[in-house]
């Protein structure tokens, strides 16, 4: 099997049993963070990647509120996939519960190697996607911007303007935008670019 799935957690005292030391549930295997907006592709990619059905595709956003692992066997790592950001039907404390969520996951597992920061090619990085890399970078977790959805950009006269718009914001942001990748998990576009930054041994030096 190309992957499985390990646990799925709710709130921050699961963590303090699921999480010891540098270990998972029993797996050492540095671990991805999916971070990013609500419907930005998260699932599809995870399942893209690790090459079977495991997180769930759904087209109302803001249905992940738990913190979901699962082995990604073939590039020897755990992929944490962490509640998506940024809908607006979310209450505000349940907003709170989410950030407070991942906050502790973030602070617990010292065998975090990288979080991906997935943001929606056809329109970011939004002011959201910005917050959360600093968020992010703040705490100390090396960041990789990966631009999803490349597919929905048909042409590429559509693709150059937009990179164009994005590297803006990039520079911006203090991130260099030839570091950015830009893939589609329904294509297939690029994904093997992604794969083999995240399978080198320098992903662990980001």
């Amino acid at each position: 099997m190309a992957g499985e799935w390990i646990a799925t957690v709710g709130n921050a005292d699961q963590l303090k049993t699921l999480i010891q030391g540098p270990f998972l549930k029993g797996h050492r295997e540095p671990r991805l963070a999916m971070v990013g907006r609500s419907n930005v592709g998260k699932s599809s990619l995870i399942n893209s990647l690790i090459g079977t059905r495991l997180a769930q595709v759904s087209a109302e956003p803001g249905k992940t509120r738990l913190i979901h692992f699962y082995t990604w066997k073939e590039a020897s790592r755990i992929i944490v996939d962490l509640p998506g950001y940024g809908y607006a039907k979310v209450s505000q404390a349940d907003r709170k519960k989410w950030a407070e969520l991942i906050q502790a996951y973030l602070r617990s597992d010292e065998n975090l190697e990288v979080a991906l920061l997935l943001v929606d090619s056809r329109h970011g990085p939004s002011p959201l996607d910005r917050e959360a890399y600093d968020f992010l970078s703040s705490g100390g977790v090396p960041v990789q911007v990966v631009f999803t959805k490349l597919d929905g950009l048909k042409t590429q006269k559509e693709r150059a303007q937009r990179r164009r718009e994005a590297d803006i914001v990039l520079k911006e942001m203090g991130v260099d935008p030839s570091s950015a990748l830009w893939v589609s998990s329904r294509s297939g576009d690029r994904m093997n670019e992604l794969v083999n930054l995240i399978r080198a041994p320098s992903m662990e030096g980001k």
